[in-house]
């Protein structure tokens, strides 16, 4: 795998993650960490997380700590004078970057900015 690649992949992941704390951290000052959350449509609370790691998000206390979880599989971006397969640290960003995606997704519904709508089919996504 390329080196600029892997280090294009953990560097998205940082920022996809740097943004679901902010919007967590901002959520749980409005509503506290027992207010408990699930998607529309759905049981199984989060459910890309849950699948993945048994792990049921139902507040966000949980949240925080699914966050906590997905920092595990960040790694730092490669020095430029390391050269050495990059294959599972990018396979670990890309988990983590999923899993805070859902997590933001998720404050994202919670401060009503979510389903989105089209404004030209009407269509909510």
């Amino acid at each position: 795998m390329s080196k600029i690649i892997a280090s294009a992949v953990m560097r998205g992941a940082w920022q996809v993650y740097r943004n679901a704390e902010d919007l967590l951290n901002k959520v749980i000052e409005e509503k506290g960490e027992d207010y408990q959350f699930e998607f529309p449509d759905t049981a199984f609370y989060l459910p890309l997380i849950y699948a993945m790691t048994e792990f049921k998000v139902q507040t966000l206390g949980d949240m925080k700590k699914a966050l906590e979880m997905t920092r595990r599989y960040l790694h730092e971006e490669p020095a430029d004078t390391l050269w050495k397969p990059y294959l599972g640290e990018a396979l670990d960003a890309g988990m983590a970057t999923l899993f805070a995606e859902e997590i933001w997704l998720a404050c994202r519904y919670i401060e009503g900015l979510e389903p989105d709508k089209d404004p030209e089919t009407g269509y909510e996504y």
